[in-house]
């Protein structure tokens, strides 16, 4: 059965898309297993740096490519979606010409910006209050349903989550294994951090409080925190620059045991692999920042055997 993990920081441009994509390669390429990549983000970055987005749109809008739309809008019909309809194969290139065949998708789409908001104000009656919740429960498990259909066809399945700790965020959290927080190393990336850990905190005691007066079948089981990863750190002759290193000792103080010793750069790199719709493992094929590509892959490659080890 595969594990679950969200990845999530309720403020934007930490790199967490970039951060998902290749942490699924990583983890692929280290473990040879199968790696499902799902895009909650009705931005669709992890959406458009797997195609690319004019083909993305073509996909999407011009082909009907089903995303996570259809999942969400399955639940206001009434009707639950095949899993396998809205998992893609091979969106996620190795070569310019070739994808992963152990790499799968689910797409994101700008329109769940408005399903968070609809999913928001809806509520499903009931003959008791029990019964109410049992409802609620139902659609914080709207994303949970679709992965219990697949998971089990992977090692593991990363979540990019919205910046936000909305609906479809609680859909992803309910899920879970495990969540992680990608941050920068500056002030404003950082603040939120233990903000975030007592949400989860609570969304842990609030869902397994529902969960055992809805009298559901099972236990809850809790999402834990699977720990902090820095990202985009600025280098000087390969260790953290003194003020980004200053920011990863005093949220790793603050945060015992939970902070990710490996750290990934910034860099062109990863800008220019974006460029063309590849991860930086695929260095060779890059015209420039070769050498900067090459040098990221092998963070990627440290950190996801650190994943690997925390996560377990």
């Amino acid at each position: 059965m595969g594990k679950v993990i969200s990845l999530i920081n309720w403020k934007g441009g930490v790199g967490k898309s970039t951060l998902t994509l290749h942490l699924g390669v990583g983890l692929q390429k280290i473990t040879n297993k199968r790696v499902l990549l799902v895009d909650l983000d009705p931005q669709c970055n992890l959406s458009f740096l797997a195609l690319g987005v004019e083909s993305y749109y073509e996909s999407v809008y011009e082909r009907g490519m089903a995303t996570l739309k259809d999942v969400f809008d399955g639940y206001f019909n009434d009707k639950n979606v095949d899993g396998s309809s809205v998992t893609h194969e091979k969106l996620v290139n190795d070569s310019p010409s070739s994808a992963f065949d152990k790499i799968d998708m689910i797409l994101s789409h700008q329109d769940l910006v408005l399903m968070d908001l609809i999913l928001a104000r809806s509520q499903k009656k009931g003959k008791d209050h029990k019964e109410v919740t049992r409802n609620e429960i139902e659609k914080l498990s709207i994303l949970k349903t679709l992965l219990d259909q697949v998971k089990d066809d992977y090692e593991y399945v990363l979540l990019d989550c919205p910046p936000n700790v909305n609906t479809v965020t609680q859909n992803a959290f309910y899920a879970s294994d495990y969540f992680v927080v990608p941050v920068k190393p500056d002030f404003l990336s950082t603040t939120g951090i233990s903000l975030i850990v007592k949400y989860m905190d609570k969304f842990n005691a609030d869902f397994e409080r529902m969960h055992d007066y809805a009298e559901m079948p099972g236990p809850y089981v809790h999402t834990k925190f699977g720990g902090i990863i820095f990202n985009m750190v600025d280098e000087y002759k390969n260790e953290p620059k003194a003020t980004h290193f200053e920011t990863i000792q005093t949220v790793s103080a603050q945060h015992t045991g939970k902070t990710f010793d490996r750290y990934i750069t910034n860099g062109d790199g990863i800008a220019v692999a974006a460029s063309v719709n590849l991860p930086v493992y695929s260095f060779k094929y890059l015209s420039r920042s070769r050498d900067n590509a090459a040098k990221q892959s092998i963070y990627f490659s440290n950190l996801t055997e650190e994943f690997i080890g925390k996560l377990v």
